[in-house]
């Protein structure tokens, strides 16, 4: 193998920490240098093929979290849409029942003021219930998963 020389300068304690280190093994103080200048050079080759490897892998976990997303967005849409149209359908049920039962009691249909009525208090128990599950929710959120 065709070889050719490098002068490199370095400071006292480093030249002085080489030589300590080719004592220890038995070697020169050129060979220990130009077996660690063989290992760096072979460290940085494999560390530039997984650099791209990485680099690769990264873009494919990017690619996945964004398809993943895109999905996640498609399936909460639906279903707050099925939400959505379950509310409507169940508000026109409630104000239904609600006709049914005064004309069942009363044998008339029910008043705008006593239908507005039931139905404020319909919506004020909906968000009393609402708030109990998010406060719940936030409860279960905040716990120390180290405590039972």
């Amino acid at each position: 193998m065709k070889t050719d020389v490098i002068g490199v300068r370095l400071p006292v304690e480093q030249v002085a920490k080489l030589q300590k280190m080719a004592n220890s093994r038995g070697m020169k103080v050129s060979d220990l240098v130009r077996e660690m200048v063989k290992v760096g050079i072979e460290g940085a080759e494999a560390s530039s093929d997984l650099t791209v490897q990485l680099l690769a892998s990264m873009k494919q976990l990017e690619e996945n979290l964004e398809g993943g997303q895109t999905w996640l967005a498609d399936v909460v849409i639906t279903q707050m849409k099925a939400v959505a149209a379950a509310r409507y359908l169940a508000q026109i049920a409630a104000d239904n029942t609600d006709e049914v039962i005064s004309y069942l009691a009363n044998q008339k249909p029910l008043d705008a003021a006593t239908k507005e009525q039931w139905r404020k208090k319909r919506e004020e128990e909906q968000a009393r219930q609402g708030q109990q599950w998010i406060d719940k929710a936030l409860e279960i959120a905040s716990r120390d998963p180290a405590q039972p």
